[in-house]
């Protein structure tokens, strides 16, 4: 049995890459599996904030679809729906047996199919992740079986890859599919796809891009990708949209215990560039290098390429794809390491593998709790970072495993009945932070109306959690990044001098030190004592926020503060 598991990374300024959302859409590709199995398909839908309403309606005619809804009253509760195989797309053609799954706060959305104790799984991505430009991994599904001397199915139909493209908007929406034959000539075809419609088409390799008017989801897919063992397994990733900025390729390969390094066979590597380098170790201090001319292949194995736990650098962003016959892993950029991440252990066979740096595993979290005082951490050679396995408490339960202070990366690794399948873990949150997983980040409120020091100070306590106290670098930062008003104004902090002492202090009410570490005033500030008691923040970027001393009296806007929300399972 193969697993399989290709995926196109996001790159793009500007846009989470966080996992979570509030409309979701989604299909279940025909799974074949083992031919005499019953198989069963699942919906993981888990709620981050607590009351929150979740409704899914089958079938993309919304207005004619069959919902069904319900309210998730605690955060971190997992709702699993479960569905028939009748859901599962199996024909080439237009059809509307898409899942549009919708919330009035922000869930996580895990797609399975199989049976207990033996799930293949992925990730499904929010409507807010999507787009409408997708560049399509180029695997040829009989060069894929022969490169890996196996079984090749003799029914016609399974030997290609598949496509199922989503209509994620509520209109009609045109999608263009680009193609090159093996001669190199190009050719494309356009599909119309009613309101969250979807279309499915086989591809042997020649689809190399997908364009739409309005934004789609796309899985590449197979239904049962054979083996020796006279057994199949489903393919199935949900793509990414190809928007590509300057992040760096830098892939760590950790190499879990139980599959011997000798088995890798191959790294697939996919992206739209062209002459990439692709090193074993840094340019800096390379190993061993290749040069790719054709951007969307299995490369050549690179010299050296089994040892245990290395360091692959690429001279241009792309997604690089690791295959065995028993494993083909979507290996996560360090540049698209993050904070936090949720982990499904769907069976007793459930592990997460942590990639985290060396000087500081002992930051690692799993829950509230750090990991077992028990835990190996393996070094990736030549690197600074080290991995190491984690696993559940029980088959079918969650957790959530992060760091206080810097990025780590997070695999789910499911021990199948003969080999292993592996997929990113879901990102809950971009940015770590000490105190937990954040699933609502930390938001600033500026008041309607300008008020004195004093009623300002209400008004944040009626409107918010806080008067904002940008009471170190990074909490000023944040301010500067998130506060956009469309005129400049000034506006008020907590900060404020002492009547006796004319010190500055933090004034709170709730256990905030009202000591002042940090400061950034204006050139000059702050004056004198009896031309300001109060400190004010000039709400204007080409000002950089800068601070300055101003009587209590006058009147400027409210800067108020909600603090960031957290998941602890």
């Amino acid at each position: 049995m193969l697993a399989v598991l290709l995926t196109i990374f996001m790159f793009s300024q500007g846009l989470s890459l966080e996992d979570q959302g509030r409309t979701f859409i989604t299909a279940f590709p025909e799974n074949i599996a083992y031919f005499h199995q019953k198989v069963l398909n699942y919906l993981k839908i888990t709620c981050l904030l607590d009351y929150t309403e979740v409704t899914i309606t089958y079938v993309g005619e919304v207005d004619e679809g069959i919902s069904t809804r319900r309210v998730l009253d605690k955060a971190g509760v997992t709702w699993t729906w479960s569905l028939t195989k009748e859901v599962e797309v199996s024909q080439f053609k237009t059809s509307n047996k898409s899942i549009l799954i919708s919330s009035n706060q922000n869930v996580t959305v895990l797609s399975m199919s199989g049976w207990p104790g033996r799930f293949l799984s992925h990730v499904v991505q929010p409507i807010g992740n999507l787009g409408t430009v997708y560049h399509v991994p180029t695997l040829n599904y009989t060069k894929l079986v022969a490169s890996f001397d196996l079984m090749l199915n003799p029914d016609t139909r399974y030997n290609s890859f598949r496509l199922l493209i989503i209509n994620a908007a509520n209109q009609s929406n045109k999608v263009t599919i680009k193609q090159v034959n093996k001669q190199g000539g190009r050719s494309e075809f356009n599909q119309t796809l009613d309101k969250y419609n979807l279309f499915q088409l086989p591809t042997y390799g020649e689809v190399t891009e997908i364009n739409a008017t309005e934004k789609i989801a796309v899985m590449f897919t197979h239904p049962c990708f054979d083996s020796r063992s006279c057994s199949c397994n489903m393919v199935l990733n949900q793509l990414r949209p190809t928007k590509l900025v300057n992040l760096s390729s830098r892939f760590y390969i950790p190499f879990h215990a139980s599959y011997p390094t000798t088995s890798i066979k191959q790294l697939f590597l996919t992206t739209n560039q062209l002459n990439i380098s692709v090193v074993n170790g840094t340019f800096q201090n390379a190993g061993f290098e290749v040069n790719v001319i054709n951007s969307t292949d299995i490369l050549p194995l690179l010299p050296g390429f089994n040892k245990p736990s290395q360091l692959i650098t690429i001279s241009k962003t792309v997604s690089l794809t690791l295959i065995s016959p028993g494993l083909i892993l979507d290996l996560i950029p360090e540049s698209l390491f993050a904070g936090c991440y949720l982990v499904h252990f769907n069976s007793l066979n459930s592990e997460a593998l942590v990639l985290a740096q060396t000087s500081s595993t002992d930051s690692v979290r799993m829950n509230a709790a750090g990991l077992p005082h028990t835990t190996k951490w393996t070094v990736v050679n030549g690197t600074r970072f080290s991995w190491t396995i984690v696993r559940g408490n029980a088959a079918d339960t969650s957790a959530t495993i992060w760091h206080t202070d810097s990025m780590i990366g997070v695999y789910v690794i499911e021990k199948l009945e003969y080999n292993i399948y592996g997929r990113a873990a879901i990102v809950l949150s971009d940015e770590p932070d000490p105190k937990g997983c954040v699933v609502t980040p930390g938001t600033f409120v500026i008041g309607d109306e300008e008020l004195n020091w004093f009623w300002s100070r209400k008004y944040c306590q009626v409107h918010s959690d806080h008067f904002a106290r940008p009471f170190h670098e990074q909490f000023q930062n944040k301010m500067v990044l998130n506060i956009t008003v469309p005129t400049p104004v000034e506006g008020w902090i907590s900060l404020r001098r002492d009547l006796l002492t004319r010190e500055w202090y933090w004034r709170s009410e709730d256990n905030f030190s009202p000591q002042v570490n940090f400061t950034y005033w204006e050139q000059g500030q702050p004056d004198v004592p009896e031309k300001g008691l109060c400190a004010s923040v000039s709400l204007d970027p080409a000002k950089t926020f800068k601070w300055k001393s101003a009587r209590c009296c006058s009147k400027k806007k409210p800067v108020c503060y909600n603090n960031p929300k957290y998941l602890m399972l």
